[in-house]
Order: C-alpha cells, then structure tokens, then sequence
C-alpha cells in the first residue's frame, strides 16, 4: 500500500499536468491486480513468495503506470526481475512468454541453465578490505561483514550516519505536519529545501515544450536559506535540443539513485563520451534497482545528482553536451 501511495502520487502529478482525471487508491489498486493477473504467466510462473512475489508486483505495478501514461507494457523492468526471468536465480515453473523472449532477444540478453552460485564471485576479500581500511568490525560470524557485501550503498549510509540523519529529518516532517494537521507529503521533496543544498539546473517544461533553465539568486538576500522570490528569476531557458545547457537525463520513477550497484562498477564521470543504451545509473525503488541508460550519444557536462540521493520522476541526473 505504500508502494501504491507513493507511485499514485506521481501518476497523478502526470495526469494532472496532461489535463487527464486523477485515479484513486482504490482504481490503482484494482488496476494492479488485473496486471498481476495477466503479468504473472508472461513471467513464467514464479513462486509469490518473498523476493519474487515483490518482483511480479513491481513489474505489474510499472506496466500499469506506463499503460497509464500512454506508454507500453514491460518498458520498466528492473535488472532484479531480468535475472529472475532469465534463470540467474533457478529454473522458473513456466515457460517465459513470447512478448517477453522477444524483449530479451531485443534487448540482448541471454538466459541462464547453471547454478545461481556459479554467478556470484567471492568477492569478500574486497569487503574486508574496505572494513579493514575504515575500522569497521566484522561483527559475530562476520555478520557485519555480510551486511555490507549485500546492501554496500545502505551500509556506507548507516555507517556514515547519513541513514540516521535521513530518517530524523523524515520523522521530524512527519511530526511537523501532524502538528500542524496538515498531511505528511508522500514527496519528500515538497518543501523548499536551502539554497545551495540543490542542482544549479532546472527541468522546466512549458506547455509540452522542454527547457534546461540555470538558476541565480540575489547574491544580496541575507538569509541562506530563503527561496528564491519574484527578484530572484531563474536565467532564460535555453532550448533543449542539445545546445545552450545542454540535454537533460531524467530519471524515469522516484527512489534512491546510484551510480552504481556492484563494487567493481566504474561510475560515469563528466566529460566521458557515451552512446545510446549507456548506463546512467540505478533507481533503487519497491526494493530493485531500475537501471537508467542514455537514448542517445554525447559528452557528459554535468552531473546533477549525487550517490543515493532521493529523485522524483522527471529529475534531471546529468547534462549531455
């Protein structure tokens, strides 16, 4: 239910922005269960237990929003599902669906008849050095150890203490929002957050038209954290047809976003060249990483998110020159 909260949020900024009647919690749920019912066959059948019952959820979930958008079914399928579907974690009970083969073959990738075991390298030396590197204990039976070979991104955070700090501000919000009985937002975003603590760029889009905006403030307001008010105007758009500011990446759904997911990764960089179908980075959301590619080819002139940040639909990660 938290999962349909926070997506029908965002499908309902869509509609809303497209002059297109709002769905209820009621309607998304319905229309989720449909597409779990029609998605469950194509995927082959798997157990609806824990992790797999929450990868046909998800799958279903982004087929429903995308159908939603205008868009088409199996355009958001997470690399967690892939590996399900092509066999990486066992055998599935069912044949994988046509449509589903001919998005595999499409999209270049192959299945798998081996062991699960047999695709995941021992790689918790790497881990150890790191623990050693930053004085970190192993914890009882290494369990502290396996914690950060698992969840590396989350790990760093709760070490870190960005974790923590994350979840106070969050209950604070809600606390904040109580008191004043207003409803918690479900976009965490919502407030206007300090100047300087934000991308210098903008996604601005003008009755369908789309612009990279720079924003400027009046070096002369004395408060810090002020937003910017009617004197202080974001710079004239330049247009977004890659001069000017350049073309803006979106992220495709809200989450957490990561450049990378696996240790060995190497993140994007500016100024690196890239292609159509590139990886950007991952969008963690409903539990799986969403990865994120280019559509089209150019140099890296900004990048305007930082690792694990929160995003919303439609927030711009990087500029292509």
């Amino acid at each position: 239910m938290a999962d349909l909260t926070n997506n029908l949020s965002s499908l309902n900024k869509w509609k809303r922005k497209h002059n297109e009647p709002e769905l209820t919690e009621d309607d998304l749920l319905i229309k989720l269960f449909d597409e779990v019912e029609y998605a469950w066959p194509k995927l082959g059948y798997p157990p609806l237990v824990t992790p797999f019952s929450q990868y046909v959820k998800n799958v279903a979930l982004m087929n429903v929003l995308q159908v939603e958008k205008g868009g088409e079914r199996w355009s958001m399928i997470a690399d967690n599902i892939w590996d399900m579907v092509l066999g990486k974690s066992g055998q599935l009970p069912g044949k994988v669906g046509d449509e589903i083969l001919a998005l595999a073959k499409k999209e270049g990738h192959e299945f798998f008849t081996g062991h699960p075991q047999d695709l995941y390298p021992d790689e918790l030396d790497t881990f150890r050095k790191e623990m050693d590197e930053k004085g970190w204990a192993y914890g009882e039976d290494d369990e502290e150890l396996m914690e950060l070979a698992m969840h590396p991104a989350q790990y760093r955070d709760y070490k870190s203490g960005q974790a923590k700090a994350d979840f106070k501000a969050e209950i604070a919000e809600i606390k904040e929002n109580e008191a004043s009985g207003e409803r918690a937002p479900t976009d965490k975003k919502a407030a206007v957050a300090p100047l300087g603590a934000t991308p210098s760029t903008m996604n601005i889009d003008v009755n369908g038209e789309k612009f990279v905006v720079s924003v400027s403030y009046d070096e002369n307001d004395p408060s810090p954290t002020a937003p910017a008010s009617a004197n202080q105007a974001p710079q004239a758009p330049a247009s977004s047809n890659g001069s000017g500011s350049g073309e803006p990446v979106i992220s495709p759904l809200e989450g957490k976003f990561y450049f990378t997911k696996d240790s060995g990764d190497k993140a994007i960089q500016v100024g690196d060249k890239v292609k159509a179908g590139d990886l950007v980075g991952y969008v963690e959301a409903m539990k799986t990483y969403n990865a994120v590619k280019f559509d089209q080819s150019g140099t890296i002139q900004k990048i305007a998110i930082t690792n694990g940040a929160d995003v919303d639909e439609d927030d711009v990660l990087v500029i292509l020159g």
